[in-house]
């Protein structure tokens, strides 16, 4: 089994508790089972969806053919045995596409009103980047089953395990789109993100989306967001 890590980074740094986790992970690896046989990383931009479908373009001409791509964004944190759970849970047909447990941050509402605070005080609130259908959209799962692999109508791609299969399969360039994967766009009356854009078509083509959530990510804000800043912080 061949994997290959891709992820996206800002022209100056990386985010040393990024570093630091893959650092870890790729040196227990390399001792132990193997799989891990290169990177992929690209410049992000404004344009976050471009850089991600490079990604994949690349991973799809690489010479040995790896089976797996592990998308993992620069500003993330995770244990040496991540990759581990992505695997088992993952399966080339039934599971091509299964994602690490992340949590974003937004404005919490307070009597209605959004208040912003970029240093994340004390008007934030975490939510889990595994999402449910609702009328008209789809909203965050709350209270999603702990440690296990659930089936998500959508997820980010934060930390996200893809199989070559999936990401190959013709259908994606059918439209003759520049962006095959991820790129911005609607869902009813709602822009969508490129990520989610990722899920929702790879559904409708047939690929289930997956989040094991004990394969358990930090998101490096201000603070590091991550399931226990989640539970803590829940109204």
């Amino acid at each position: 089994m061949k994997v290959v890590v891709g992820f996206l980074h800002r022209a100056d740094a990386l985010s040393p508790q990024f570093s630091r986790s893959l650092t870890m992970l790729l040196v227990r690896d390399a001792r132990t089972k193997q799989r891990v046989i290169g990177q992929l990383d690209q410049e992000s931009s404004a344009n976050i969806s471009a850089g991600r479908c490079q990604i994949v373009s690349n991973f799809l001409v690489h010479p040995d053919k790896p089976h797996w791509l592990w998308m993992v964004d620069s500003d993330m944190s995770f244990g040496v045995d991540i990759l581990d759970r992505l695997l088992l849970a993952a399966d080339p047909r039934s599971r091509p596409i299964v994602g690490g447990l992340c949590f974003g941050v937004r404005p919490r509402k307070v009597n209605g009103v959004e208040r912003f605070n970029e240093v994340g005080a004390t008007v934030l609130e975490a939510f889990p980047t595994i999402y449910k259908p609702s009328e008209g959209g789809m909203v965050p799962w709350f209270d999603y089953p702990r440690d296990t692999v659930v089936h998500a109508f959508s997820t980010g791609a934060a930390c996200l395990l893809m199989h070559r299969d999936m990401l190959g399969d013709k259908r994606w360039r059918a439209d003759g789109h520049p962006l095959p994967w991820f790129r911005e766009s609607t869902m009813g009356d709602r822009v969508v993100s490129e990520d989610q854009f990722f899920c929702i078509k790879a559904g409708g083509l047939g690929f289930p989306v997956h989040v094991d959530t004990g394969a358990r990510t930090g998101h490096v804000k201000p603070v590091v967001i991550d399931e226990d800043w989640f539970d803590w912080h829940r109204p």
